[in-house]
């Protein structure tokens, strides 16, 4: 038998490779909170600039951040023939809603509903999720 029993033999130097880890797992959560940013960021931002604008005093205003078009809204037969665009088109991560109506569909490049309405005219107003409005009257 040995005398030493115990002693170790010198292990290589593993020095840097836990901070090697740590880096590369901070990289790992930044790349994924930007991607989480991206796909929910305009969501997250018509929010805040909901909230901010209904703020009393003048604290600031927050400005929409799409442009909210109505193309199209015609009353016929005791029904409301609507059509908008978000930014010039379909957005999918926008959700545009129209008031009377409700939420409207997407229908290729823009936003369509058709909605029963016993009586025009009347001012049609849409909202979009991300923080635009239009309004158009229609007439009978």
């Amino acid at each position: 038998m040995f005398p030493f029993t115990h002693c170790r033999l010198p292990l290589p130097e593993e020095r840097g490779q836990g901070l090697t880890e740590y880096a590369l797992l901070l990289s790992l959560v930044a790349v994924v909170i930007i991607v989480a940013l991206t796909l929910v960021g305009s969501a997250v931002e018509a929010a805040y600039c909901q909230v901010v604008n209904q703020l009393p005093g003048d604290r600031g205003r927050c400005e929409a951040n799409d442009t909210v078009v109505i193309t199209k809204a015609e009353y016929k037969s005791q029904e409301l023939h609507l059509d908008a665009t978000s930014n010039g088109d379909y957005q999918p991560t926008v959700t545009l809603k129209a008031s009377p109506g409700g939420v409207m569909e997407e229908r290729g490049d823009h936003y369509h509903l058709d909605y029963s309405l016993p009586g025009c005219p009347c001012v049609v107003t849409v909202t979009s999720s991300a923080g635009g409005t239009a309004s158009v009257t229609v007439g009978s």
